[in-house]
């Protein structure tokens, strides 16, 4: 059986998460896509607090979408060409409004850093 040491695994951990922030077009992206869900203006704080990269290329994203509307939680995925033709490459959706919280409680519900 193999076995994975401690070095290995954290190489293997930092190289994946090295690869998750290197590739900022796609969060950008998804940025993009849930502001367009709100009107002009809108949206005045956006975060992504969880993601997901495959060994495929596809990535999962959650975030926290603070607006003039209220605060939501929206899922997004990014699906490379290569992995699948007839999907599409950029897809988010709304998944649930959070009740009315604090700015600061959500940094803390969600794990935000800033």
């Amino acid at each position: 059986m193999f076995k994975l040491n401690k070095f290995t695994l954290g190489l293997v951990l930092l190289l994946t998460s090295v690869a998750c922030m290197a590739d900022d077009a796609i969060s950008r992206e998804w940025s993009r896509l849930i502001k367009a869900d709100f009107p002009d203006g809108c949206v005045s704080q956006l975060d992504e607090y969880l993601i997901s990269v495959g060994a495929n290329g596809i990535r999962i994203g959650a975030w926290l979408v603070q607006t003039c509307k209220g605060n939501f939680e929206y899922g997004a995925r990014y699906v490379p060409a290569d992995v699948h033709a007839d999907k599409e490459k950029f897809s988010v959706s709304r998944k649930q409004e959070i009740r009315e919280l604090t700015p600061e409680q959500l940094k803390t519900l969600y794990g935000i850093k800033r």
